[in-house]
C-alpha cells in the first residue's frame, strides 16, 4: 500500500467532459452578463486558464461555422450561453445532427469528429479545453476566413 499519493492523482493531465461541463456551469454563474453583450461577433475573452484547462467566452456571428474536424487529443466542452448551434457529428452510421440551445452543452473526446454551425442571428458560447490549448477558439465566417472552431 502507498503511504503517499502518486503525483498523477494530485494533478491529472486533463479533465473529463463531465468535469469541464461542471466548470462551464460554474463560470456562467459568476460571469457578469454585461460581458456577453460587450463582445463583438468573432471576439473571444479568456475566462480561465491553468494547467488543467482553459475557458473562453466567444461571440459568434450568424455566419460562423467550423469545418468537419476530428479531435485528436484532450477533451472539450462548448456551453451555449445564448442563441443556438447546430452540431453535425460523424458516427459509424453516418452524420447525426442536433441543435444545441442556451443552457445545453456539446462534449468532445479524442476521436470525435463534428462540425458546429451557428443557427439564426448569432450565439454566445463558453469553450473549454483540457489539456489547455492556450489560444482562443478559431472561428470561420464570411468575414474572417481562418481555421475552425476547436
Amino acid at each position: 500500500m502507498l503511504d503517499f499519493p502518486e503525483p498523477y492523482l494530485l494533478a491529472p493531465s486533463s479533465l473529463t467532459p463531465t468535469a469541464l461541463r461542471e466548470r462551464a456551469e460554474a463560470l456562467l454563474a459568476v460571469t457578469d452578463a454585461t460581458v456577453f453583450s460587450a463582445l463583438a461577433p468573432g471576439d473571444a475573452v479568456e475566462l480561465r486558464g491553468n494547467f488543467l484547462y482553459d475557458a473562453w467566452l466567444v461571440r459568434l456571428g450568424p455566419d460562423a461555422a467550423s469545418d468537419l474536424h476530428a479531435h485528436s487529443h484532450g477533451f472539450g466542452t462548448v456551453a451555449v450561453v445564448s442563441g443556438a448551434l447546430r452540431e453535425t457529428r460523424a458516427t459509424v452510421d453516418g452524420l447525426d445532427e442536433r441543435v444545441v440551445t442556451s443552457g445545453e452543452t456539446v462534449a468532445t473526446r479524442p476521436g470525435d469528429t463534428h462540425r458546429l454551425t451557428v443557427e439564426g442571428d448569432g450565439a454566445v458560447a463558453v469553450y473549454l479545453a483540457s489539456p489547455p490549448k492556450r489560444t482562443a477558439p478559431r472561428i470561420v465566417s464570411s468575414a474572417t476566413p481562418v481555421a475552425a472552431i476547436r
